[in-house]
């Protein structure tokens, strides 16, 4: 008898290991890299006991601009043909998954799904070409992250259906604070496929910190409990994402994780960082997780003494 593929695989080794945050919401049309988004997303869904909801924001052919998406990205155009066309991709999906066609602009729409349905995970796919790219990530990675305190995964249409049981983390050296639910769902992430991170931080012309200054943030920051073994890497580079993906190639890497700064993409200088310039190259998921600024330290209390 054939061995199974690594895609079914998930659904007989692991149990369901969530009860709260059971929701995969995945951004979705008709386009191939939105079909390699759905597929990976019920990868992710049967080992943690989730279900997927397939989100379509409708909005006219007459309105390209607000989404981005070439017309022959998402046809048939009409509304009904896409919620015909996406309960009958539902119905062939592995896992329990429902469909939700929404009319209205895409943040509005995308702000009140989170707030119904308080997903563990936003999952867009990426396609590779350049034009949709760039409309993409204005008018789709963006909002993922300006209306939610949840992690975003992107999926590259040519990126391979497998679990992620090596994970890749990118830092930057910088002091952070992850919070729930983003530091809740990493943790679950990493438990449920036993997967240890390998903390990547490179050493370029522009930057260079000590391993201990590296690690000492990121044990600060909440991401992984202080007991959970990590691995940590520092590649020497020219850029920061050219030692990022080389490591994500050295180690065989089933999943690149990125910090998402509230700084850096509630700014137009988005498109110009390091997150934006992995994006553009990975073929691999990658999941963004939202991070914040960590508390300011408290102010040294005043002896009466002093106070006089």
């Amino acid at each position: 008898m054939p061995a199974a593929s690594p895609e079914l695989d998930l659904y007989d080794v692991f149990q369901p290991a969530l009860t709260a945050m059971d929701n995969l919401v995945v951004l979705t049309n008709l386009s191939p890299a939105a079909e390699r988004a759905r597929r990976y997303a019920a990868q992710l869904a049967g080992p943690l006991g989730a279900r997927v909801v397939l989100l379509h924001v409708y909005q006219p052919p007459v309105l390209p601009a607000e989404t981005g998406l070439a017309l022959t990205d998402v046809l048939p155009c009409d509304r009904e043909q896409v919620t015909d066309a996406l309960r009958a991709i539902a119905e062939e999906m592995l896992v329990p998954t429902t469909v939700e066609v929404v009319d209205g602009a895409f943040g509005e729409a995308l702000e009140a799904a989170v707030a119904r349905y308080q997903p563990l995970l936003l999952v867009l796919g990426l396609t590779a070409t350049e034009n949709y790219f760039d409309a993409m990530l204005a008018n789709r990675a963006l909002p993922l992250l300006r209306h939610s305190a949840y992690p975003a995964l992107l999926v590259p249409e040519t990126a391979a259906l497998l679990p992620p049981r090596r994970v890749v983390v990118g830092v930057d050296g910088e002091a952070f604070a992850v919070r729930d639910p983003a530091s809740t769902v990493f943790q679950e992430l990493l438990a449920t496929w036993q997967a240890v991170p390998t903390i990547t931080y490179t050493t370029t012309p522009d930057s260079s910190l000590s391993r201990n200054e590296v690690l000492r943030a990121v044990q600060a920051s909440g991401l992984v409990p202080g007991d959970t073994e990590v691995s940590f890497y520092q590649p020497l580079a020219q850029t920061p994402e050219a030692g990022l993906l080389q490591t994500a190639a050295e180690r065989n890497a089933n999943l690149l994780v990125l910090l998402a700064r509230r700084r850096s993409f509630l700014g137009q200088l988005f498109h110009r960082s390091v997150t934006a310039r992995v994006l553009r190259q990975a073929t691999l998921p990658v999941l963004l997780l939202p991070v914040a600024e960590p508390a300011p330290a408290p102010a040294p209390a005043r002896s009466k003494a002093a106070a006089v």
